[in-house]
Parts: C-alpha cells; sequence; structure tokens
C-alpha cells in the first residue's frame, strides 16, 4: 500500500514539474515586458558652421519670446540593457556608441510614470563599475558598456536565459519583432518603445558590399526600418504547439520569444529598395569573451 502511494505520488509530481515548466515556457516573456529592457539614448550639441577659419555657433531667434537661442542638433539611437555575471550592460551598434560623448544622456524607464536620464560621464564616477568604458567589436557594428543606477528600481535586463551563446537557424520569413524609437518617437515623458513587426528573411549570411567585411555574418529583414532604429534589439518568435495532453487536460498553444542581435542599419541598391541587416547575438559573446572585457570583469570582483 506505501509502495503504491509512493509510486502515485512521484507521477503526481512528474506532472506538477512537466505543467509548470510547461507553463512557464508557453507562457514566458512577453515583447511588452522586454520593451523595459530598452533604453533611448541621446546626445544634443550646439550646431555650427565654419566662416572662414573659424568655427562658428549656431543661434536661432525664437519667434514668440523674440530671445536668441542656441541651435540644438540632437544625434539618437536606440540600446538595450543584457545581463552577464549578475552585472548589467548597454549593448548598442557601433556606429550609435562612437556618436555619443561623456554628456550623452541613457534615458529609461524607472517606474510605470517616471523616466531617468543618467549620462556616460556619471557613469564614469562610479566605483562599482570602476574603470568603466566602451568594448567595441574589431569588425561587426555592436559596443558594450557597463551600466550603474543612481537608485534602486526594476528595470529589466535581458538575462542569460534569452540571451543564448550561439546564432540559431531561424525558419525564413519567420515573425519577429524590433524595439527602438524610430525617428526619436516614443520620448516624451514616459519613454514607450515603439514596435514593428517584420519576418526573417535569411539564415546568417554574409555580403558582397564595398565597406563591408566578407567575414562579417547578417541576418537580413524583409525590410528597411526608419532613422533612430539602430541599436535595437530583435527578437524572433517561436511557436509553441497546442493539443499535448496532461491527464484529461488539452494545453493551450502559445509564443516564445528568442533575442537574435542588434539591428545596424539597412542594405540598399541604386534602384531605392532597402533591407534591414542585424548584427547576429555571437558578436556579442565575442566582446564579452575578449581578453579586454574579461580582464576587467575581474577588476570588479
Amino acid at each position: 500500500m506505501k509502495m503504491k502511494k509512493g509510486v502515485e505520488m512521484k507521477k503526481l509530481l512528474s506532472v506538477c514539474v512537466f505543467v509548470f515548466f510547461f507553463y512557464s515556457f508557453a507562457h514566458a516573456v512577453s515583447i511588452d515586458e522586454l520593451s523595459k529592457t530598452v533604453v533611448f539614448l541621446r546626445q544634443q550639441s550646439q550646431e555650427t558652421f565654419m566662416v572662414g577659419d573659424k568655427t562658428v555657433e549656431a543661434w536661432y531667434r525664437d519667434p514668440d519670446t523674440k530671445e536668441f537661442k542656441p541651435k540644438v542638433i540632437t544625434f539618437s539611437g536606440t540600446g538595450l540593457i543584457v545581463q552577464y555575471n549578475k552585472r548589467d550592460y548597454l549593448v548598442t551598434a557601433k556606429h550609435v556608441a562612437s556618436g555619443l560623448s561623456p554628456t550623452a544622456e541613457i534615458i529609461m524607464n524607472l517606474s510605470a510614470t517616471q523616466s531617468k536620464s543618467i549620462t556616460f560621464k556619471w557613469l564614469s564616477q562610479q566605483q562599482i563599475i570602476k574603470g568603466a568604458q566602451w568594448f567595441h567589436h574589431p569588425k561587426a557594428d555592436i559596443s558594450i558598456h557597463p551600466m550603474a543606477y543612481p537608485e534602486r528600481f526594476q528595470l529589466l535586463a535581458i538575462g542569460e536565459d534569452l540571451f543564448p551563446k550561439k546564432d540559431v537557424q531561424i525558419p525564413l520569413l519567420t515573425p519577429a519583432y524590433v524595439l527602438g524609437f524610430p525617428m526619436g518617437l516614443g520620448t516624451q515623458e514616459k519613454l514607450s518603445p515603439i514596435a514593428k513587426g517584420i519576418q526573417i528573411a535569411s539564415r546568417p549570411t554574409s555580403i558582397d558590399s564595398p565597406g563591408i567585411s566578407p567575414d562579417l555574418q547578417f541576418i537580413l529583414l524583409d525590410q528597411a526600418l526608419a532613422q533612430g532604429y539602430s541599436g535595437a534589439p530583435v527578437f524572433y518568435t517561436e511557436d509553441i504547439p497546442s493539443g499535448i495532453r496532461i491527464g484529461s487536460q488539452s494545453m493551450k498553444g502559445g509564443e516564445r520569444l528568442h533575442f537574435i542581435g542588434i539591428l545596424s542599419g539597412a542594405f540598399s541598391d541604386k534602384t531605392g529598395g532597402k533591407i534591414s541587416l542585424v548584427i547576429p547575438i555571437s558578436y556579442i559573446w565575442d566582446i564579452i569573451e575578449s581578453s579586454d572585457f574579461q580582464k576587467y570583469e575581474k577588476v570588479l570582483k
């Protein structure tokens, strides 16, 4: 009798573990939740122009107040927060990182109603990430910077469960999403990353074009994306089939999102055709596993 009860208990436990695993898998993190990992990167500076051999600042007269104000130009892009060894890092496209000075801002959501802005200069002064700097990939358009925060708050990071080390073979025309700030949209009182649905147009492939290393691999998307999406994370969706039965119950299907890389830009031809380029996730790991990055990690321990 005791043996029978023990067998039944093991069966029940197995079913519970399977149900929990399947439920967690099928009801994984949503695109809304993943939007919390996305940050807005902004560099503002006064416009200048040349008069002879001198650089002159540009000003304009406000039509309402009649006061003269500096003419400000804004360079912006998208980034996301990933987690490695229980520390957070900012990831973006290298061409975005290269345009950011110490005064550039990282704007993120602190809560459901409030955003917070910090600068790279502020980051450089934090002892918790002492020696923080940009780590650039030598060839690919991708860069990483250590992160710290001015206060405790719930900022979601892409954990290692969504951050695989290897690029996966994704079936062509698989639905995917990109999250970012095209044309500076979604950046008012509270950050609200703009989601765009696209499809996977290729497996990792090289591009024969001047200025692009033949050694690099890209994942192509089926359409071009607006300016401001550079550095944005790209996720593809994996369908989970329905109809699996647990006892007398049939489990519902669902969708699981996977992080696959960073949007670099668009590739175009003379006819005006454009297609988007994604830097695969393996290039992020190239940086993380590099000697410079690992040396920095050891300093923090």
